[in-house]
């Protein structure tokens, strides 16, 4: 990241405030701190200030004198162009989320689910507009199938996009207005119950491809507002953890400049995913080399490209489609790999030997054993010091795995959201109550001295650190109980995980993460003092804005209206669908899919099969033959 435009006269703003935690633990508190360029010049009261200064007039801004300072909330794992498509859509979730103009609360039950969704449809003007929703959960809201939607909704395309992102379910209406009128429309080797309307896996796939000049459509649409939802979540840093993975970077790389040129009030950390690179690479060096050129071509004031690469092991948490040791899932289904470990340990081992920084998806304790070995053999082979391995999620650890992970130096990126949503669904059905109740082990890594972080991974969870925080500390869930309260965390270290200890994870804290001469400007404002109203009202304390890089940027004048209705542009564009022809060679979905009978698991895999949708798309556009394969991972 580059520095701002300094200030030609070399102003000093100095902004007091009620408190200022620093989350430095030489000077945690104070009242003032001075900014000069964008950076932090120093910090204290302002006597101190004014001591340190003697005869150089202050400009003193005291707009923050009854409030809280903060260091700008860091959120190391977002994915950008998801939250943008997301926003469009219908917001019905069995966890209560804080959107603005949306009803974001809590639906469970069959019963409450349906009437919801029949309102939301209700609410469009448009009878030929696609209802679209996204939340569902059959464990939250009962099973639906094709035959029940095309119950309600006779007339209206409708699909239900489950609370995972990675399968879709869709009445007769939508599968016409795509082209899908029978079974014998889509290739064989898929994964889908046409009867019951659900695509999964694989299945995704051929509705994505149909449907990507419509979503991208509304990615570009959405972006303004994800905007709006990184800055009312007081986040100044983000990691877009599958940067690239819409297929384009270019494409990707013009949406980022959409918002460099909006001038928001955040950068982003842009991370590669080395699958979607080894796509268009072809081997692990080619990935390699593909992610160095990224850095040198794709950077801006708030984009930029660094030592970090994203590698995929399990499968996603949100679905059942983590790897987990024994006894595994107690009803008998098994996780997924989203890159066999073999290719996994290919791609790590290149990208280690060069120096990145790794992220490596990891959600179950199945996972979480193979990934350690891989970082044990990485060490053997290459030592290296402040290496900063990093497991992202960590949904399920053993104790012991935990132990490990901090005999080798390894930090975590941790998703809190999972033990708030999951645990009695979990223990009804698939791990039990000990496995359930004990996923998001925070306690464990504070007790061990691990470095960790805490993200959104949004949309998997609310882009607000304050409520993920909250979440990690209080480990109440959405039914109200407790769950393992030893691995609650502390206040102290769960403000920590979304401040200096997130920026420790992205190898950024000497530039974020604390208040501290030298350091960015970047403050998040809040009404209260987290640590006067404690880890129970974490989730209700009011963002009032932020100060980024020295210049104030409050939340005040920005919209609170609900995404506005699909356009008729829009709506064209998912009826045009139908006009992009399926490849139809053997074993192209597969491919797609990354592995066969593999799962992409969530987001950051599904973004990796995006990027080989949109190779297929500019194929079907300009070509009469059939496509080739794109070579599955195993046979790099």
């Amino acid at each position: 990241m580059s520095d701002p435009t300094p200030r030609p006269d070399g102003t000093i703003r100095v902004y007091t405030a009620k408190k200022i935690l620093t989350m430095e633990p030489g000077m945690p508190e104070a009242s003032a701190v001075a900014v000069r360029d964008g950076r932090i010049v120093e910090v204290g009261s302002l006597a101190t200030l004014r001591a340190s200064f003697p005869g150089i007039e202050l400009q003193v801004d005291d707009r923050h004198a009854d409030h809280v300072l903060m260091p700008g909330f860091v959120d190391p794992h977002v994915h950008p162009w998801l939250g943008a498509l997301l926003s469009n859509f219908d917001f019905i979730t069995p966890d209560a989320w804080d959107l603005p103009g949306q009803a974001g609360a809590q639906v469970t039950g069959r019963e409450a689910y349906v009437a919801r969704l029949q309102q939301g449809a209700a609410a469009l003007d448009d009878p030929a507009a696609p209802y679209i929703t996204w939340g569902y959960h059959p464990l939250f809201h009962g099973r639906i199938t094709r035959t029940d939607l095309d119950g309600w909704f006779p007339d209206r395309p409708v699909l239900l996009w489950h609370r995972s992102f990675h399968e879709v379910y869709a009445n007769t209406t939508a599968l016409k207005a795509m082209g899908l009128d029978a079974r014998e429309d889509l290739p064989d080797d898929v994964s889908l119950d046409w009867e019951a309307g659900h695509f999964y896996e694989s299945g995704l796939f051929p509705i994505v491809y149909r449907l990507q000049d419509f979503l991208l459509a509304l990615v570009a649409r959405g972006l303004p507002r994800f905007a709006e939802l990184m800055h009312r979540g007081g986040v100044t840093t983000g990691a877009d953890m599958a940067a690239g993975g819409m297929g384009d970077m270019a494409e990707e790389w013009a949406n980022n400049q959409t918002l460099e040129a909006a001038d928001v009030p955040f950068r982003v950390l842009l991370v590669p995913e080395a699958k979607a690179l080894l796509h268009h690479a072809g081997s692990p060096e080619g990935a390699l080399q593909l992610a160095r050129d990224h850095r040198e071509t794709y950077r801006s004031r708030r984009f930029w490209f660094s030592d970090h690469v994203k590698l995929l092991a399990d499968g996603g948490f949100f679905g059942q489609m983590m790897r987990m040791g024994p006894p595994g899932f107690l009803d008998g289904h098994e996780g997924q790999w989203m890159t066999p470990p073999d290719v996994l340990a290919d791609l790590a081992a290149v990208f280690w030997d060069a120096g990145y920084h790794l992220h490596v998806h990891t959600n179950g304790d199945g996972a979480a054993q193979e990934v350690l070995d891989l970082l044990a053999r990485l060490q053997t082979h290459r030592p290296r010091f402040d290496h900063r391995f990093c497991m992202e999620h960590w949904g399920y650890a053993t104790e012991d795995q935990n132990r490990r992970l901090q005999r080798l130096g390894g930090v975590v990126s941790g998703q809190p959201w999972y033990v708030h949503v999951l645990p009695e669904a979990y223990t009804r059905s698939g791990l039990g109550f000990e496995r359930a109740s004990q996923m998001c082990r925070f306690g464990s890594l504070q007790r061990l001295g691990v470095p960790f972080a805490l993200h959104s991974d949004f949309t998997m969870a609310p882009l607000q650190p304050l409520r993920l925080a909250w979440a990690a500390c209080t480990r109440i869930s959405v039914e109200g109980n407790v769950h393992a309260p030893a691995e609650m965390l502390g206040i102290d270290r769960a403000l920590r995980a979304i401040t200096i200890d997130a920026a420790f994870v992205l190898g950024l804290e000497d530039e974020i993460g604390s208040i501290r001469h030298g350091k960015r400007a970047d403050f998040t404002v809040l009404r209260h003092n987290p640590l006067e109203v404690g880890p129970q009202g974490l989730d209700r304390i009011e963002v009032l804005g932020v100060v980024f890089e020295g210049e104030p940027r409050p939340l005040v004048g920005l919209g609170t209206s609900a995404p506005a209705p699909l356009d008729k542009a829009a709506i064209e564009l998912f009826y045009r669908s139908r006009e992009l022809p399926l490849p139809a060679a053997e074993g192209v979905w597969e491919a797609i899919h990354g592995h066969t009978h593999e799962g992409f698991g969530c987001a950051c895999g599904l973004a990796s099969g995006f990027g080989r949708l949109r190779t297929l798309a500019t194929w079907a556009r300009g070509q009469e033959a059939q496509p080739p394969v794109p070579a599955p991972p195993e046979e790099v």
